[in-house]
């Protein structure tokens, strides 16, 4: 069991998405972080994971890729557990982040 720290740093966590929330209720990835109760560190992680993922995607656009496959392979293995990559797509999607990445991993 969590101590009661954690608990704690958890809610004031999700006391701020639900805050932002409330003022932007498009903020459809802060309602998956609540709902699915991620940590403040795991909604980094997969933060970081979609910004770097999503330069190399521009990357390999700009040098005239066109099979983004592998890409979306590797989105999928770092996508927290706790969501599935779908969920992941559309959330972003819904929230305006990573939205010509996130509109080509939804095509593969």
């Amino acid at each position: 069991m969590k101590n009661i720290n954690e608990e704690i740093e958890i809610l004031r966590f999700h006391q701020r998405l639900l805050l932002n929330i409330i003022r932007n209720p498009e903020a459809k990835l802060d309602y998956l972080f609540v709902e699915k109760n991620f940590t403040k560190k795991e909604a980094e992680e997969l933060l970081e994971t979609c910004d770097i993922l999503s330069k190399r995607y521009e990357i390999e656009k700009a040098e005239g890729y066109m099979n983004f496959r592998p890409l979306f392979n590797q989105f999928e293995r770092k996508v927290n557990p706790k969501i599935t990559t779908k969920e992941c797509i559309d959330a972003c999607l819904a929230q305006g982040l990573y939205v010509s990445f996130m509109k080509e991993m939804d095509r593969v």
